[in-house]
């Protein structure tokens, strides 16, 4: 005991009080660490040290540390198998009163994050290690999970009734722990985001950086494997490269980039698929934007780290009132005065904000987040 107070005193003289104060009062993720009444979860990083911080409707927090899996790029997905995360080492799966650990086999350093996607049994998660590129499928039920090889592969994945697909020469191909064959379409093939709804999985490529912007749309058939192509125009020039967060609505497709919301009327089923010079156009419509204030707050991070989530019919996203600090008073720079999670309807572009975080239990400083989730059942009683 006298060797732990010891250290505290030696970083609380080396980093302040305040700070040390925090850092104690996160404890290490542990099995006692559960869903509870949270209906929010972010992925976060606050004076270099990361976080997993769960929220509830009336603004409260509970935050434990949890490395990073590669920069920035641990993700989060929430399912009715509970909250899925991971670190360097594990998977993590929180459920109501507290969580499943799975060790991750091989090497942990260098490790690294490219998608996760909720499956009926559990979640797929797309890494690379320092060895090659590989999938982790979770069985939430179980507690384990199967790792399989991707031979240097790194498909874009989807969600499609409760499955985990990619796209290939062959069309829409389920992707499972027994899957030998992983060459998917993905970034270097012109399929940067891929969404999934009924019958049909469409794929999003790069944005163009002309004036005005233009993108490739290309639609599968899940039963026949034909696809088809859609050239989008946007109204203006858009800035980002690359969509994100892609979903299905009410006949329109959705997604983010240049910090908008914009979507799309997806073809008709009986519509004929082109490929080449002939393939139809469509006109991209702005649906909501997603930078300024939403009442004293502002969108705090950028659309391409994972930070906007939807659920039911709505795009769910992370604001705060920072101040900027006298460098001159320390390395950090902005301070955070107030937190909120904003939602967006899809129809009407109409922003809220939907909690106001008034208990915060991680620093204030250098504040950066990097993923959020919500709870799917409290998403749709909104």
């Amino acid at each position: 005991m006298t060797a732990w107070l010891v250290v505290a005193l030696v970083l609380g003289a080396i980093f302040g009080l305040g700070p040390l104060v925090r850092y104690l009062k996160a404890p290490a993720i542990s099995e006692g660490f559960g869903i509870e009444d949270a209906v929010v979860a972010l992925r976060l990083d606050a004076r270099d040290i990361s976080y997993l911080v769960l929220v509830n409707e009336a603004g409260e927090t509970r935050s434990v540390r949890l490395d990073e899996r590669g920069f920035e790029n641990s993700r989060l997905v929430w399912s009715s198998n509970g909250l899925s995360t991971g670190d360097p080492g594990h998977e993590y799966v929180l459920h109501e009163h507290g969580l499943t650990e799975i060790p991750l086999p091989g090497e942990h350093e260098g490790r690294s994050e490219w998608s996760r996607t909720a499956t009926d049994t559990g979640f797929a998660v797309m890494m690379s290690s320092p060895q090659r590129p590989e999938i982790a499928f979770v069985d939430a039920a179980s507690g384990t999970l199967s790792r399989a090889d991707t031979d240097y592969a790194v498909p874009a994945l989807a969600g499609c009734d409760g499955q985990a697909v990619m796209v290939g020469p062959n069309g829409v191909e389920t992707v499972t722990p027994e899957t030998e064959d992983f060459a998917g379409l993905g970034l270097f093939d012109g399929v940067t985001a891929l969404a999934c709804d009924a019958d049909r999985a469409y794929g999003l490529g790069e944005i163009s950086d002309g004036s005005p912007s233009a993108q490739a749309l290309r639609v599968w058939d899940r039963e026949t494997g034909e696809m088809g192509e859609v050239e989008l125009r946007y109204p203006d020039s858009v800035g980002q490269a690359y969509p994100e967060t892609p979903f299905v609505r009410e006949g329109r497709l959705y997604w983010a980039a240049d910090w908008r919301l914009w979507s799309v009327r997806l073809p008709d089923a009986a519509e004929r698929p082109v490929v080449g010079d002939d393939r139809p156009v469509a006109e991209v419509e702005l649906a909501a934007e997603l930078s300024g204030f939403v009442d004293d707050y502002d969108p705090v991070v950028g659309i391409g780290e994972g930070v906007l989530a939807q659920a039911g019919g709505r795009v769910y996203g992370v604001a705060a009132d920072e101040e900027f600090v006298n460098p001159s008073k320390g390395p950090s720079y902005d301070r955070l005065e107030g937190l909120a999670i904003f939602g967006i309807d899809t129809v009407t572009g109409e922003r809220r904000v939907e909690i106001e975080v008034d208990d915060i239990d991680f620093p204030k400083r250098d504040l950066h987040v990097h993923a959020i989730a919500v709870d799917p059942e409290w998403a749709a009683s909104r």
